[in-house]
């Protein structure tokens, strides 16, 4: 379980690798004809995925299950539902200024879950760059599989990332 500043480290730690595997391989950091990134990178869990750079919000939003589940994710959702209505009425004001303040303090509180992988997604499949990523020894390979049939590259938790020294 990371709090906030633990899940900014172990993010931080992500990108720095990510960074190091591109100088390696520049394929994986090269720009599409639509200008979007070759590959990125996202937190991801079986019951779901969300941008590394996602906020505590967007996180609770996109990929609930990333976040423990006690009283301040309960109240959290509770506020983003509260607020997804405000804003489907178009009744901002005061109210939906004050749910955002209270939604955006608790987002402080909230825990994420330290199993949460952090892999990397492509916007173009290269296979033969995949197949020297499954064995490059920047990547997790306990948790990347070591197959042909598969394109998941599974860089580490998010609990060995904040482990990791900077």
């Amino acid at each position: 379980m990371l709090n906030l500043d633990q899940l900014q480290v172990a993010v931080a730690a992500a990108n720095r690798r990510f960074d190091l595997i591109g100088k390696k391989h520049p394929d994986l950091k090269a720009k599409l004809w639509n200008g979007k990134a070759a590959s990125f990178l996202v937190l991801s869990l079986p019951g779901g995925q969300t941008g590394i750079d996602s906020s505590p919000i967007q996180i609770l939003n996109e990929f609930p299950a990333m976040v423990v589940d006690d009283n301040a994710k309960t109240s959290a959702l509770n506020l983003l539902s509260r607020l997804k209505l405000l804003e489907s009425e178009a009744t901002a004001g005061p109210e939906t200024e004050r749910v955002k303040t209270q939604l955006n303090q608790l987002a402080l509180q909230l825990k994420y879950d330290g199993e949460c992988q952090v892999e990397i997604r492509f916007n173009r499949l290269n296979y033969d760059l995949i197949w020297k990523l499954q064995v490059e020894d920047l990547v997790n390979r306990n948790l990347t599989p070591q197959t042909k049939a598969s394109i998941r590259i599974v860089l580490g938790t998010l609990t060995q990332f904040v482990r990791t020294i900077p």
